[in-house]
C-alpha cells in the first residue's frame, strides 16, 4: 500500500513531501475588491508551515463575472499580481506544493457583487432551491471570453510563482453547469452530446496548459454525482471527461465528495472512489476528500485509490496535522473555540463564514464565554 509520508510526483517535475494536502475551503477573507488580504495570507502560511504536501487556496474568481461569494480572491486582473506574489513567496518558505484554485460562479455568480445578471450553459431553474433567479445562457463569443479569463488567471498565477492551479469543476460552478445534464440545455455545440458538454472543459484546459510553463502543475477537481446544484450528472461520463482531459493537459483529478468512503449513486455497491480509481487513466494522480479526521480515514482513502488525501474542517482547528498522523494521535474534534481559532490565523470574517454558509457550517463555533460580573 502506498506510505501516507512517502513523496508523489505532479506533472513534469513537481514533487509533494507527503501525500496530504489542504482541501480548498471558502474563506471569504480577502479584501471586497477582491485583493488577496493579511488575514489570507496569514491563513495559507499557517497550512504551509502545518507540513502538508500540498496547500489548495479558496476558489478565486477569474473575472468580475464570476464572483460567486463575499471577500473572494482574484486573479481577475493584473493589478492583483503584488499580492498574490507576495502570497506565494511566503508560501514558498515551506516544502508545500502551493495551487490556487480558479472558479468561475456561473449562475451562482453573485449579482450585487458582479453588477450583470448571472450567466452559465442555459437558462434552466431549479424549483428545489428557494430564490433561485434563473440565468441567462451564456452566447459563444462570451464562452470563448471566459475561456480567455480562465487562461490569463492560470498565467497570473504562474507569473506570481504559485506552483499550480487546480479548476473548480465540482459544486454545482460553471463546469459543471455545463457538463449537467439539468442545466445545460443548449442543441449547439456545448450541449447535448456529452463530447458536447465536456467541450468547456477541454477548452479551458488547454487555454491554461497553452499559456503556463511546462512543469506548472494543472489539476481539475470534480463532483462525478450528486444532488442540489449538482443533479444530472452520471459517474462514468465524468470519469470519461477526466480521460479526455488528460489528454489535454491536466495533471491530477481532484475527487469531491463529503465522504471519502460513500458509495455510488449510480453502483450503490460500489465505493465511489474505488469506481473512479478503477476508471482514470492509471498515471493520473487522484486527490480525493471528505471528512478526513483521522490518520485511518487518510489510509481508508489510499487503499480506495487516492494518491493524496485532502483535508478540510480538519484542518481548521488543528495545527501540525501531517506530524499528528505520524505519530497517530487523534485531531481535536468539533467544537471549535472561536478564542483558539483566532490564535491560528482563523479570522473573524472566516469565522463567519464558517458559522453561516456551505458546508462547513456544519463545524461548532464555541464563543468565548464572558467573565462573570462581581
Amino acid at each position: 500500500m502506498v506510505d501516507l509520508f512517502s513523496k508523489r510526483q505532479f506533472g513534469k517535475s513537481a514533487k509533494v513531501v507527503n501525500r496530504l494536502a489542504v482541501a480548498p475551503m471558502t474563506t471569504a477573507q480577502s479584501h471586497p475588491d477582491g485583493r488577496v488580504s493579511e488575514a489570507e495570507m496569514a491563513w495559507l502560511e499557517r497550512l504551509a508551515a502545518d507540513g502538508y504536501g500540498m496547500v489548495i487556496t479558496c476558489a478565486a474568481a477569474i473575472s468580475t463575472e464570476s464572483i460567486a461569494f463575499h471577500n473572494q480572491m482574484s486573479l481577475g486582473d493584473d493589478r492583483f499580481l503584488p499580492g498574490l506574489a507576495a502570497l506565494a513567496k511566503r508560501l514558498k518558505a515551506y516544502p508545500t506544493l502551493s495551487i490556487v484554485q480558479l472558479c468561475h460562479g456561473g449562475s451562482r455568480a453573485i449579482v450585487e457583487l458582479t453588477g450583470m445578471p448571472a450567466r452559465s450553459a442555459s437558462a434552466y431553474e431549479v424549483p428545489t432551491i428557494p430564490g433561485f433567479i434563473s440565468p441567462r445562457a451564456l452566447t459563444t463569443a462570451e464562452i470563448a471570453q471566459v475561456v480567455e479569463d480562465f487562461g490569463n488567471a492560470a498565467a497570473r498565477a504562474a507569473q506570481a510563482g504559485f506552483g499550480g492551479i487546480e479548476l473548480h469543476g465540482a459544486n454545482g460552478y460553471l463546469f459543471t453547469q455545463f457538463i449537467s445534464k439539468m442545466t445545460n440545455l443548449r442543441t449547439d455545440a456545448y450541449g447535448g452530446s456529452l463530447e458536447n458538454r465536456a467541450r468547456f472543459a477541454r477548452e479551458v484546459v488547454r487555454a491554461c496548459r497553452s499559456k503556463v510553463p511546462a512543469d506548472f502543475v494543472l489539476g481539475f477537481r470534480m463532483t462525478f454525482e450528486g444532488g442540489s446544484f449538482d443533479t444530472g450528472l452520471d459517474i462514468d461520463e465524468n470519469i470519461q471527461i477526466l480521460n479526455w482531459l488528460v489528454e489535454d493537459g491536466i495533471d491530477y483529478g481532484h475527487v469531491s465528495h463529503m465522504t471519502l468512503a460513500a458509495p455510488s449513486q449510480k453502483y450503490p455497491d460500489r465505493v465511489a472512489l474505488a469506481h473512479i480509481r478503477h476508471g482514470v487513466a492509471k498515471s493520473l494522480p487522484l486527490i480525493a476528500a471528505g471528512g478526513v479526521m483521522s490518520r485511518a480515514d487518510a489510509t481508508r482513502a489510499l487503499e480506495l485509490g487516492a494518491d493524496v488525501v485532502a483535508i478540510g474542517r480538519g484542518a481548521i482547528g488543528n495545527v501540525r496535522v501531517p506530524a499528528r498522523f505520524a505519530r497517530h494521535e487523534p485531531l481535536t474534534p468539533t467544537p471549535f473555540d472561536v478564542t483558539e481559532l483566532a490564535k491560528l490565523s482563523v479570522s473573524p470574517d472566516f469565522v463567519h463564514y464558517l458559522t453561516t454558509a456551505g458546508p462547513l457550517a456544519s463545524l461548532k463555533i464555541v464563543q468565548p464565554t464572558a467573565a462573570p460580573r462581581l
